[in-house]
């Protein structure tokens, strides 16, 4: 007999509601979960699926589900699920990377994550939808939510400018170096600069950037020029720049200017105009170097371009040609419109009222040279040749050389004089003194003179008995003539002293003379020893 069966258990509620639920929750779950976005690192340090977080601003907005490398081996491809919430800011001008303890210029940066481990911090744009990326290796230095205006530098040595390294504005940091690469003819190099806003108004066309990296030293014939930048600039390195009184409106985004090695060198870029001029040296140009200045009257006007020697094997000299160019801007009263030929034409008649080049010592220290240019009246004529369609301007020698010379001339002229003849004429006239004075004549005559003497002062007595007053008076005319010869016989006799002078006289003539005589000698096998010195 068949039974009846019966109506729904209940008992299938049960499982039936846990069913519903499962399947709601499912639902649930995928209609709240985010997208799922793919990254390519190059390395994957840190990383963990399951536990490492995207963020942003400190906030969960993700979870890393996988990480792989990828098909073609050279990269990492992390796979992560956003938040649902999050999703729409996560477009194709997203940027992802990690955030790991890193030490740089700009200073140490993720110290946080030595404990809770890194992440993968992702900053939002706007844009279209997209789920896959390309990590950046390190993080950004400006968010793309931080107003400014970006610029390009170029120069043509990257010196110490580093990723990083400050904007400087009058001292004060008003931006960052983005970064650098070598350009595509690997000429120069590219330098991407960004300065925040408002400080970004102040770039303009006319502005000038140079590098302030550090220490600048620099030692030459304009003496010696250190500066120090301020400690980040000692570090990192960094760029300042300045804009012209009465600036114009602000520089367009992405505009490129010129990165100067140091603020001097700006003044110099602004010469467009350097005629080329030849100056040709006799003596030595020891502490000439490239770059040396050209002064006039202490005023740059031009820079030493370029040295050689040009020897003439047919006279025997060697001269020192030096090329420099002049700059006729830095003259008040230059036309920029006037042509290289009526340069050319206004230096010629410098040169016939004694324009001349010479070579001065601008730094004691270090002795380096520059040429000074300047109105010699004095100075022989001279004019003006053209070589190779340049003109040679005319050159004195140094003052050293021309003391040299100087005296070099002198002693020419002593070692030309007699001087043996003059010493024997000399002798001989001492011998002649000599001979008079012995000659017994003359002693005689002395003899005869005191004989008459006596007999004079006896006259005197006789005629004093007489004559009384005039007696006295006479016989005392006696007596100063008798101490007279006296005198004269003290001065010309044997051992008197007048003879004795005379003969040191002659002695002190003849050493003199012989040591002319080797002064003059010597100079002449080196007139440079009147400077340094006889050498031992």
């Amino acid at each position: 007999m068949l039974r009846k069966s019966r109506g729904f258990s209940l008992v299938w509620i049960v499982p039936i509601v846990a069913a519903a639920v499962g399947i709601w929750l499912a639902v649930t779950t995928v209609m709240n979960r985010g997208p799922l976005v793919s990254v390519t690192f190059v390395t994957a340090e840190g990383l963990e699926a399951g536990k490492t977080k995207v963020k942003y601003r400190d906030v969960d907005v993700g979870t890393v589900e996988a990480v792989r490398v990828t098909k073609d081996l050279k990269g990492i491809l992390v796979e992560a699920r956003m938040e649902k919430s999050f999703a729409p800011n996560v477009t194709e001008n997203s940027r992802f990377w990690v955030v790991r303890p890193r030490v740089g210029f700009s200073g140490v940066t993720g110290l946080g994550t030595l404990l809770s481990g890194a992440y993968i911090e992702v900053e939002p744009a706007e844009g279209a939808s997209a789920t896959s990326f390309v990590g950046l290796e390190e993080p950004p230095l400006i968010r793309s939510d931080v107003e400014g205006t970006q610029f390009k530098l170029v120069a043509e040595n990257l010196g110490s400018v580093d990723r990083g390294a400050p904007v400087y504005y009058r001292g004060f940091e008003v931006g960052q170096i983005l970064g650098h690469k070598l350009s595509d003819d690997g000429k120069r190099f590219e330098i991407p600069i960004f300065v925040r806003s408002p400080h970004d108004k102040l770039v303009v066309p006319d502005s000038h950037f140079w590098d302030v990296s550090g220490i600048s030293f620099r030692a030459g014939a304009d003496g010696i020029d250190l500066k120090i930048a301020s400690v980040a600039s000692l570090i990192a390195g960094g760029v300042e720049f300045s804009s012209p009184d009465g600036r114009a409106g602000p520089a367009a985004a992405g505009t490129t200017f010129t990165l100067f090695p140091d603020e001097s060198s700006i003044g110099d870029s602004r010469i467009a105009a350097h005629i080329p001029y030849i100056i040709d040296f006799d003596g030595s140009v020891r502490g000439l170097q490239v770059g040396a200045p050209v002064e006039f009257r202490g005023i740059r006007t031009g820079t030493v371009t370029q040295i050689e020697l040009i020897p003439d094997f047919t006279s025997g000299k060697a001269p020192i040609r030096v090329y420099v160019d002049l700059e006729p801007q830095r003259f008040a009263n230059s036309d920029p419109a006037d042509t290289i030929e009526e340069q050319y034409e206004r230096t010629k008649h410098l040169v016939s009222l004694g324009l001349r080049a010479q070579l001065k010592t601008g730094n004691l220290l270090t002795g380096d040279l520059f040429i000074a240019m300047n109105l010699m009246p004095d100075a022989p004529p001279a004019e003006v040749e053209m070589i190779d369609g340049v003109p040679l301007i005319p050159s004195v020698p140094t003052d050293l050389e021309a003391l040299t010379a100087s005296i070099s001339g002198l002693l020419d002229r002593l070692s030309s004089l007699p001087i043996e003849d003059i010493v024997q004429s000399l002798q001989r006239s001492a011998a002649t003194i000599e001979n008079i004075v012995a000659d017994p004549d003359v002693a005689a005559g002395i003899e005869n003179l005191a004989a008459a003497g006596s007999d004079l002062r006896s006259l005197i007595a006789e005629l004093e008995a007489s004559t009384g007053p005039m007696a006295r008076s006479a016989e005392a005319a006696v007596a100063q003539a008798q101490q007279t010869m006296q005198s004269v016989d003290a001065m010309l006799g044997q051992n008197s002293t007048l003879r004795y002078q005379l003969e040191r006289v002659l002695q002190e003539l003849t050493t003199a003379a012989r040591s002319i005589r080797s002064f003059a000698d010597m100079l002449d096998r080196d007139p440079s020893a009147i400077i340094r010195g006889r050498r031992e």
